[in-house]
């Protein structure tokens, strides 16, 4: 797998980037030393030379006059008491060597110079030791998980949930599916309820949730319709999509990739299973009053206000805290998946897109998104940015409150277009009991809700730049549940 392999490569590249690091640190200062000896005993040869060359010039450079009065003084047998004069007057005018540099200044440097270095080197050593012990380990433990990719190609990225790869060997058979049941069906294919193999007794059983995309290669029919064609290619992306992006993050509010089995005609992406299901079949049982006949989970408004709480709280993850940030494109209520606790789960991150640091938007080929949760801007120009989330979020809110979706028929026997322009257009004249959706009226929420639907108008403004962000969302619905 490309993307869990390439950090131990990355490690790796790190590692010999600061060996050859240091060794050229040592290899400067080794001939630093070598150069700093060589110059200081060449300078010493030419001062002794120097001062050598001196004596001598001063030696030979005695006028002829004198050396013809030392000719003729030594015939009258004075040349004892000459040669003195002579001999203290060339001392007296040689000049003095320099003064060597005293025992304690050499001392002193060389000190300096091998506390600098081995400062330097073990700083080196130490993070180098580090990096590499730490890589090891990582290494190690991912091996002991299973991390990596198996030999018959299951890549597994929750290790808690799937703990073997052997645990997902009934998916690599033809019929591997033939006794599940299905438990929903969307663009990209069907999902799945399976068991995992129970390991040992009086352990309770887990569940996981398998969506099956479909692939195109070299066995698909040539003949293809072109829409065909570009659901594959779609199906595709939204693979690469799901690995990239929710493949190797975590949160308590996302919904994580468990693990990747690659097929010769499709693709299985496993996913731990939710039991309470969506927010979208939570509200429409809590519409039709039958939620306890349909398995579905009934919302209280402060289980809603909880779930709008956590939401944000995702949404706050990907836009601020993770880099490079990535925005989801499709948040929805049936995206939105609720676990045993009702603590909401953003799933389907197949249209995500990773946001380019130092990039104000991205441009996409085609539109993508559900009718109703799209941001006009991007709608019209194919350019999102994070405040398109923040926009389907706003959306998700006013369904929260009123419990009615963009697609009802109620709005078509209003004069709004849409339920954002309806919603406007209630809170502007106040009759919010108007909006309030009737399975949670009344029951002393009604303040907490109004604040909600103003909420939901700030973040569907028309303009983007008129929008809070997700962390400013998250800090206003976290005073409002506080």
């Amino acid at each position: 797998m490309a993307p869990a392999a390439s950090t131990p490569v990355k490690s790796v590249l790190v590692l010999v980037s600061l060996a050859t690091l240091l060794l050229v640190l040592v290899s400067a200062v080794e001939g630093y030393n070598g150069r700093h000896a060589a110059a200081h005993s060449a300078v010493a040869r030419r001062s002794r030379l120097g001062i050598t060359r001196h004596v001598h010039h001063r030696r030979t450079a005695t006028p002829h006059r004198y050396v013809l009065a030392e000719k003729s003084n030594r015939t009258d047998g004075g040349a004892k008491n000459r040669s003195a004069p002579a001999t203290s007057n060339a001392t007296s005018q040689t000049p003095a060597p320099p003064a060597a540099p005293s025992k304690h200044h050499r001392s002193h440097k060389h000190r300096v110079r091998n506390w600098i270095i081995g400062f330097v080197v073990g700083s080196l050593a130490g993070v180098i030791s580090g990096l590499v012990l730490s890589v090891l380990f990582r290494l190690t433990l991912n091996c002991i998980r299973g991390r990596y990719r198996s030999r018959s190609g299951v890549t597994i990225f929750t290790p808690k949930l799937i703990r073997r790869a052997e645990h997902l060997a009934f998916l690599e058979k033809e019929d591997g599916l033939a006794s599940l049941a299905v438990i929903g069906r969307g663009g990209c294919g069907e999902v799945y309820k399976a068991q995992l193999p129970v390991e040992r007794e009086g352990v309770e059983p887990r569940f996981i949730a398998i969506k099956k995309i479909k692939k195109q290669n070299s066995d698909t029919p040539n003949n293809l319709s072109d829409e065909e064609s570009r659901q594959l290619d779609k199906w595709s992306r939204q693979i690469q999509s799901e690995i990239r992006t929710v493949g190797h993050i975590r949160h308590r509010n996302l919904l994580p990739l468990a693990a990747h089995v690659p097929r010769p005609d499709c693709h299985y992406l496993v996913y731990e299973y939710m039991k309470n299901g969506s927010l979208h079949h939570a509200l429409k049982a809590d519409a039709a009053g039958d939620g306890s006949s349909s398995g579905a989970v009934g919302l209280s408004w402060p289980a809603r206000l909880r779930v709008a709480v956590g939401v944000a709280e995702g949404l706050e993850y990907l836009h601020v805290s993770h880099r490079p940030q990535i925005i989801h494109r499709d948040l929805k209520p049936a995206n939105i998946l609720l676990d045993d606790d009702l603590e909401p789960r953003i799933a389907d991150f197949g249209l995500a897109k990773a946001m380019p640091e130092q990039h104000t938007h991205v441009t996409a080929s085609n539109l993508a998104g559900t009718w109703g949760y799209i941001a006009p801007e991007y709608h019209q120009t194919l350019k999102f940015t994070a405040k398109c989330d923040v926009y389907s979020f706003g959306v998700i809110l006013a369904v929260l409150a009123t419990g009615k979706e963009p697609s009802d028929d109620y709005f078509k026997e209003v004069d709004e277009v849409g339920i954002v322009r309806w919603l406007r257009r209630v809170v502007q004249s106040g009759n919010h009991a108007e909006a309030i959706d009737a399975a949670i009226a009344g029951a002393g929420y009604d303040e907490q809700i109004v604040l909600v639907l103003r909420i939901a108008v700030f973040c569907t403004q028309d303009d983007p730049k008129e929008r809070p962000s997700a962390k400013d969302v998250r800090c206003m619905l976290s005073q409002i549940n506080n």
